[in-house]
């Protein structure tokens, strides 16, 4: 069982799509009463706009430390885009906010960082993966995948760096730590590639 949570940021039903996609059968729901996450052996967190508006709902709806909890009990966690940054130690989107402090990192601006590169990056850029893992089972290496993002998470530890993309500088696409994993990408919207990517997820 698949619960994608529902706190009234991203496009939750393209991700719903693509994990019917495979199986039409798997049970998937979105999670708008926390107190239900318990009765998921997986848990994805989507994610879109800005970090400091997210993790107040996220803090206000207990949703932080419902996460929290089904983690340390080792169900898999997938964040996605925005959802990936919330992991993160702190962001300084607009202001300085605490994250999960699931992966420790903090989210940055690309801005000053890159030189005569577009802000957002926005489109199909290559992941270079650092090492083996299911989660890119029947996947290749440099595979294109679809980003819309503005900040990137630089990881404290670079060996929860899972995957990496070069834009002007090579940012952390994919990360992992133990039962938790992160995608920069939205691999809903990275046709084959992120289909298969969102099938190992829910295959673990």
């Amino acid at each position: 069982m698949i619960g994608i949570i529902d706190y009234g940021v991203g496009n939750l039903k393209s991700i719903v799509n693509a994990i019917k996609f495979h199986d039409v059968t798997i049970h998937v729901d979105l999670v708008r009463d926390i107190s239900k996450l318990k009765n998921y052996s997986k848990i994805i967190l989507p994610g879109v706009g800005a970090f400091g508006g997210a993790i107040k709902i996220i803090s206000e709806k207990g949703i932080d430390k419902a996460i929290i909890e089904e983690v340390k009990k080792g169900k898999y966690l997938l964040g996605i885009c925005l959802g990936m940054q919330l992991l993160a130690t702190k962001s300084y989107e607009h202001g300085e906010f605490n994250g999960l402090d699931l992966i420790e990192g903090e989210v940055v601006n690309f801005r000053n960082k890159i030189n005569n590169l577009r802000i957002p990056h926005i489109g199909w850029n290559e992941v270079e993966i650092m090492r083996d893992d299911q989660l890119f089972k029947n996947i290749e290496n440099k595979s294109d995948f679809y980003f819309v993002h503005s900040y990137f998470f630089n990881c404290k530890d670079p060996s929860h760096m899972l995957g990496v993309t070069d834009y002007g500088l090579k940012f952390s696409s994919i990360i992992n730590k133990d039962n938790i994993y992160g995608v920069q990408f939205h691999p809903e919207k990275s046709q084959e590639e992120g289909l298969r990517l969102i099938k190992n997820f829910i295959e673990f």
